[in-house]
């Protein structure tokens, strides 16, 4: 189905739900995994997604079909994280790169984490990163979104984009071997 065809359901009174169900069943894995990415845990970033499907469900009427749907959604997901990060750090009183420092914690509590030696390197780097930077190094590496998609998501510049994750790549790429 495509993104205009969508937007009609979502927009229409007596279709909505019809095309929500629609909705959730082709980004669904997507944005859930985008999310894990950002918060880390299952259950968080459960909670993250239930709560970016009824702010979808609740604007879709604002959107203005500027960009691609998909990059609404992924904006929204994206802000829905960071403002769960931004709460847990508030609550726990220290900064969200304070609260993603627990990164390996968190992938080592986690029962769906699987933990071979490349994996934990991997991810022990990961863990040195900002939000930021992994958020970008996530979304072009592993949602394979291109760099103008993931600029409009970040509402950043293309060019600041490709330098962070150019250089998170350069450095992950170096010290994996180590």
């Amino acid at each position: 189905m495509k993104d205009e065809e969508l937007v009609i359901l979502l927009k229409s009174k007596e279709l909505k739900n019809k095309g929500f169900k629609i909705l959730i069943d082709l980004y669904q894995i997507k944005i859930y995994w985008m999310i894990r990415k950002i918060v880390l845990s299952h259950d968080s970033a459960n909670d993250v997604l239930q709560n970016t499907y009824i702010k979808i469900y609740k604007n879709i009427d604002k959107f203005r079909q500027e960009s691609k749907l998909s990059t609404w959604v992924y904006r929204i997901a994206y802000n829905e994280s960071i403002r769960f990060l931004s709460n847990e750090s508030k609550i726990k009183k220290i900064s969200i790169d304070t609260v993603q420092g627990n990164y390996t914690k968190k992938l080592y509590a986690d029962n769906y984490f699987d933990a071979n030696k490349l994996s934990v390197k991997f991810h022990q780097l990961l863990s040195e990163l900002t939000v930021r930077q992994r958020t970008i190094f996530n979304m072009k590496y592993f949602d394979e979104l291109k760099f103008k998609e993931i600029s409009k998501i970040l509402e950043m510049n293309e060019n600041t984009i490709k330098s962070i994750y150019y250089s998170v790549e350069k450095r992950i790429k170096r010290d994996i071997n180590e």
